[in-house]
């Protein structure tokens, strides 16, 4: 005891050291969840926006609607747009203000609000109308509040992208027992680079893209269950063409978020039960590009970016967005074509009825896919068959 007398400051001082040592790395996780949270609310609004922009202010007959002043068909519109994104506060159309930038929108905040002005085009992004713009607001905070975020947007706190300011909200998990904080300092020191590297990012980026295939599932019931099922069966064919744990499990995101590019395709043409115009399948033809610009925010997804990109491409070159050929394409695009044309084919949609399992094989091997992927979907049929839910 008297060791522990004599000593006694020391051991304080230690304490308090080692306290505020654990404090500060509270502190510099705090921030670094604070910078995911704020990433992933630029990315779903982001494509919010876009959304916006290219499915409903890039749209002939909405354009003529607002020339016409026809406030029923606006009213509609309007409508349809807010029941695809509930964060939406209000949509307005106000005289456009003088020096308005070049581009097909402009994101304003007050710091604490945040409201886009669209130009409004047709659906060309040709014509546009000179006088008139769109003004849209979000709701910012509870965009956050839905991916439990520990921050909120509010005037005088910390600056960030397009003017808005934030500040932390309170909690209680600074004030720990000294015991706590010994271990807890050892612990998060000893996995401080695969904490915050890996998991803790992979955690809001992964909950980030969960919200925005929501988003498309609201709006194409068809593509959120077409999704899932792309994934289930690429997943099986990659087991069957003895692919490692690791190839498996970006295989099953890859069939996840092939379709995410759809977030800014009208629903309109998403659903349209004839055939689509020229002008019509051009915009189904960004999905692609439109996904893979949406995944590079996510350096922990960059091995799916490619198979999202290129999952149209054919082998004779006649695919999109590049026009790849044979070995070109992708291994995991070359999978999640086959699996993602077997599901269509053998799904109901507006403009035709489904076709059986046999029949869509059939089919498939005289399409420009590869003839050694559906070789080995033809051999394992019966077992496919039972990874799609019953209709």
């Amino acid at each position: 005891m008297w060791y522990l007398s004599r000593h006694r400051w020391f051991f304080v001082g230690a304490a308090i050291l080692i306290f505020l040592g654990f404090v500060f790395v509270q502190l510099h996780y705090q921030k670094k969840i604070e910078t995911y949270q704020l990433k992933v609310f630029r990315v779903i609004a982001q494509c919010s926006i876009d959304l916006v922009s290219s499915g409903y202010f890039q749209w002939t007959e909405l354009k003529m609607a607002i020339e016409q002043n026809d406030k029923e068909f606006i009213e509609e519109a309007f409508k349809e747009i807010k029941s695809l994104d509930p964060y939406i506060k209000k949509i307005e159309i106000l005289d456009q203000p003088p020096n308005f930038e070049e581009g097909y929108y402009h994101v304003e905040s007050d710091g604490e609000r945040i409201w886009v002005r669209f130009k409004i085009y047709d659906s060309m992004g040709e014509d546009m109308i000179p006088n008139k713009t769109a003004l849209v607001e979000w709701d910012a905070n509870r965009i956050l509040n839905s991916i439990g975020a520990s921050v909120r947007f509010k005037k005088g706190g910390k600056k960030t992208f397009w003017g808005l300011e934030y500040v932390s909200n309170k909690n209680d998990w600074f004030f720990v027992s000294f015991q706590g904080t010994i271990v807890g300092m050892i612990l998060m020191m000893a996995f401080h680079v695969f904490f915050v590297n890996s998991v803790l990012k992979a955690h809001y980026e992964t909950e980030g893209l969960e919200r925005i295939v929501n988003i498309v599932g609201r709006k194409d019931h068809y593509t959120a269950i077409h999704s899932r099922n792309v994934s289930k069966i690429a997943v099986f064919l990659g087991e069957k063409m003895g692919l490692k744990r690791k190839d498996l499990k970006a295989l099953e995101a890859s069939g996840k978020l092939h379709d995410i590019g759809k977030i800014a395709v009208p629903e309109h043409i998403l659903n349209k039960p004839g055939k689509l115009s020229n002008e019509e399948f051009e915009v189904i033809k960004r999905h692609p590009q439109i996904g893979a610009d949406i995944l590079r925010e996510y350096p922990e997804l960059s091995s799916i970016v490619s198979a999202v990109l290129y999952h149209h491409e054919r082998i004779d070159g006649s695919g999109y967005p590049e026009g790849l050929k044979n070995d070109e394409i992708p291994l995991f695009a070359r999978i999640i074509a086959v699996a993602d044309v077997y599901d269509a084919l053998t799904s109901d949609r507006p403009y035709r009825k489904s076709l059986k399992p046999e029949d869509a094989v059939n089919l498939m091997k005289e399409m420009p896919l590869d003839q050694k992927i559906v070789e080995i979907l033809a051999t394992h049929l019966s077992e496919i068959k039972n990874l799609k839910p019953s209709t």
